[in-house]
């Protein structure tokens, strides 16, 4: 399975010069914890950057300024580690595993935004080859205690 299989799309986005206060409303009212930072014009939507809840709180506290002060990219991540859509899910773990990450972009070959995948779209891929292999063990075990 390949992470294009599971990421999120669309992929919420936020232009860099947006007031960071107008980003907690988008996150608040999708009900997520990330939106991935665009250059206004870019057709392609190559991320700059990822805003995510942690990186507001940081941003606004270390800076003592309030969310009507500050901008997306006063806090944001630039440069996140991105992921392929082709990369394989237990690739892109590893990566987001490497970087201490939650969650990265999803682009293709030419750095365009596809969407993004959270350790939430991943667990539940992970969970489901355990249990596959546990299955495999199981039967493997039944299967001996038939031919004794």
């Amino acid at each position: 399975m390949k992470v294009r299989d599971v990421c999120t799309r669309p992929a919420r986005v936020i232009e860099p010069s947006r007031p960071l206060a107008d980003a907690a409303r988008q996150m608040c009212a999708d009900h997520i914890g990330a939106l991935l930072v665009i250059e206004p014009g870019d057709r392609k939507r190559r991320p700059i950057g990822i805003l995510t809840d942690r990186d507001m709180l940081l941003g606004q506290l270390s800076r003592s300024a309030d969310l009507f002060c500050l901008t997306v990219e006063d806090v944001m991540t630039r440069d996140p580690l991105a992921v392929t859509g082709d990369m394989s899910i237990v690739s892109a773990i590893r990566a987001l595993n490497a970087m201490s990450v939650r969650r990265a972009p999803v682009i293709d070959g030419d750095g365009a935004l596809i969407g993004i995948v959270t350790l939430d779209d991943l667990l539940p891929v992970i969970c489901a080859e355990l249990a596959a292999v546990g299955s495999l063990l199981g039967s493997q075990a039944r299967r001996e205690k038939d031919v004794q």
